[in-house]
């Protein structure tokens, strides 16, 4: 063994790259596929092995699959056991109960105070006289505003409420908007 290894090892390493521009790349192509080589590689004698060095290859080669298919066997029969050992000793039990509906956080599928506002619409298409007030257009704006939310506050709740708050925002919103309903039909 060489008595300074390791020091020629990193002095080999600080060497600087060096990269040959394409024309020596070009020069050794040309050398390589010059004449007397290609006729020199002409005419080396060909060689065919043995077909007892043919057989040895192919045993060596269904040797070596022989144990590749015993190992990834016996990895399966061993990922089976560790499945096997791991599984719970019982089935699991089911449990289920039945909660009853409060009926205080469900609304109403029928709002009133939409129908009474469709009908006071309705009478202000004859009456034009009140509807076309600044004060109760204000009130009318002031209506369907409230109602987009409501709209809005509906799709948010969804089919299950399990947020009371939301419920209480809904039940302020309508209380609102009856009131607006209200102050709608004194003016008429």
């Amino acid at each position: 063994m060489e008595k300074n290894h390791i020091t020629l090892q990193n002095a080999v390493r600080r060497f600087p790259l060096y990269e040959p521009g394409d024309e020596v790349w070009g020069a050794i192509n040309d050398h390589v596929l010059a004449q007397p080589l290609r006729q020199a590689l002409s005419e080396m004698p060909s060689y065919e092995p043995d077909d007892k060095l043919w057989d040895l290859i192919d045993r060596k080669s269904v040797q070596r699959q022989r144990w590749k298919w015993g190992f990834a066997a016996a990895m399966i029969l061993m990922a089976a056991g560790i499945a096997w050992l791991m599984r719970p000793a019982g089935l699991p039990p089911v449990a289920y109960t039945q909660e009853p509906v409060d009926g205080r956080l469900q609304m109403e599928a029928d709002v009133k105070t939409d129908q009474q506002y469709q009908l006071l619409k309705t009478y202000c298409e004859t009456e034009t006289v009140v509807c076309n007030s600044s004060e109760y257009q204000s009130l009318r704006q002031e209506y369907e505003r409230l109602s987009s939310a409501s709209e809005l506050l509906v799709q948010a709740i969804g089919h299950y409420n399990t947020e009371p708050e939301l419920l209480r925002q809904y039940n302020e919103i309508e209380r609102q908007k009856t009131d607006i309903l209200n102050a709608m039909a004194k003016m008429i």
